[in-house]
């Protein structure tokens, strides 16, 4: 057996070392190299009572990049941003790539808050600066979390990553291109997320999630021709949990996938509840990244039975703008089925126009911020009427969301608008009190002066709390 000269083979174990401890695309220390340092750097500062700072940062909209551009370009990023970093520190510093697009950073001796602060506002700046990716402009940014080493208590060093991690989550959550400390509240609120979450687990299996439906109208017959199915989770303990609260919990998680999969089977079994009206569900990027939302729709409405030109699909721009292509291909799927297809939110984005020339939409809903200033900002009416105008011209319905008084009504009615939903016509509600809303209740409001004329003096709206946003799940 032929055997290597040493000085091949402690290259070869040099180099097996070197793979094992660190990241290949930008050959920075990985996760387990980084914490056998940290553990080091933490029992030397406690030995020489000298200050140590923790950074955790992460790219901003880095999954557009790969989405959008591909993975290679992506990598590419990832190593231009890494080569700005590396030029901000101090030989003492550490630093090294946790994965995806996480970093953390060790800094010793100079590591009092302003010297973490100064730091970390230099990354931000940094990272803010356009990168040129493949002849690609691309804007990207970070957001940093940060804790400093209390040298009058005991502190493990995964405890101190766990909590620059912890304010890196607060800094994305409150401003994207921020950076953020550790406050000790912060570890209630993982724990009050940890338990939410392992709850949500449990949800569907528990029958805790339901489905509330909130009445769409015609504007020129005053009849309910539909409505939007909307996520509740009635908590065995909590009560009902806002959709704010836990959509991004299960998004985070991927649990939006089966959470996504039961709302469209269960919308579809209770359309059954009104075989008169169509329906429209929420879907979120990712079933759409990484769920199989054709095959789910087209089993859902083949088990119960129900007509696909019933069931509208709304997505939101955030759809479009990762895997543009590969989405429209799934929307075109949908409606070659015979789905309806919405654009929700419409005028809240930079690119909806672009995607309206892109796709066929069937409907654009009007986003409910516009509907509030409807009457009393020269700009909120300009807006809606130039969306109408829109829609009408590419043969789309037009939707306004949020509308709350019969002059909003009125007003659209004048404008050209469509169709509308709102609390003045009704809050959501269970299945059951749709099937009453339809034998009840028709809204002639137009008719009239002063008060909408109603086949009954009931009225399911309750319009003496005006001004609260609808919940969408």
């Amino acid at each position: 057996m032929r055997t290597l000269p040493l000085g091949v083979l402690r290259r070869a174990i040099d180099h097996a070392s070197f793979l094992a401890s660190h990241d290949p695309l930008t050959k920075l220390p990985n996760r387990t190299l980084f914490n056998d340092w940290l553990d080091n750097a933490v029992a030397d500062t406690e030995r020489r009572q000298k200050p140590l700072a923790v950074l955790c940062l992460d790219l901003d909209h880095f999954r557009d990049i790969n989405d959008i551009l591909g993975h290679a370009v992506g990598d590419e990023l990832l190593t231009q941003a890494t080569a700005r970093i590396k030029a901000l520190l101090e030989s003492n510093d550490f630093l090294a790539r946790l994965g995806g697009d996480e970093f953390a950073i060790v800094q010793t001796d100079k590591a009092r808050p302003h010297h973490a602060t100064q730091l970390a506002s230099q990354i931000i700046s940094a990272l803010a600066r356009p990168f040129d990716l493949d002849g690609n402009e691309a804007h990207v940014g970070a957001s940093v979390g940060i804790t400093i080493l209390n040298l009058d208590e005991q502190t493990e060093a995964s405890t101190l990553l766990i909590q620059a991690d912890l304010a890196l989550y607060r800094a994305k959550s409150k401003c994207r291109g921020s950076l953020q400390f550790f406050a000790e509240e912060m570890n209630e609120q993982l724990l009050i997320r940890k338990q939410l979450k392992g709850d949500l687990r449990r949800a569907i299996p528990e029958g805790q999630l339901e489905l509330e439906f909130q009445p769409q109208v015609d504007l020129t017959t005053g009849k309910v021709i539909g409505v939007e199915c909307l996520l509740r989770w009635s908590h065995p303990t909590k009560g009902r949990v806002p959709p704010d609260q836990f959509i991004h919990l299960a998004e985070e998680s991927g649990l939006i996938i089966p959470i996504g999969d039961w709302v469209i089977c269960q919308a579809c079994a209770q359309a059954n509840d009104w075989p008169e009206l169509k329906f429209a569900v929420n879907v979120c990027p990712i079933q759409f990244r990484q769920g199989n939302i054709v095959e789910t729709v087209r089993n859902a409405l083949e088990a119960e039975g129900v007509s696909p030109n019933r069931l509208e699909i709304e997505i939101t721009e955030g759809i479009l703008l990762q895997n543009t292509e590969e989405t429209i291909a799934i929307l075109t799927e949908l409606k070659a089925m015979g789905v309806r297809i919405a654009m929700d939110d419409f005028g809240t984005g930079y690119s909806s126009l672009n995607y309206l020339r892109r796709f066929d939409f069937d409907k654009i809903k009007i986003d409910q911020s516009f509907i509030a200033g409807l009457g009393r900002s020269t700009e909120s009416d300009c807006i809606i009427q130039a969306v109408i105008d829109l829609g009408a011209s590419l043969g789309m319905t037009s939707n306004a969301e949020g509308v709350e008084t019969l002059a909003q009504a009125r007003k659209l009615k004048q404008q050209g608008c469509k169709e509308v939903q709102g609390y003045f016509f009704g809050r959501p509600m269970p299945s059951t009190s749709i099937q009453e809303l339809l034998v009840d209740h028709d809204w002639m409001m137009l008719a009239a002066d002063d008060t909408p004329s109603r086949s009954t003096d009931t009225d399911p709206a309750d319009v003496s709390r005006p001004g609260r946003k609808k919940a969408k799940g």
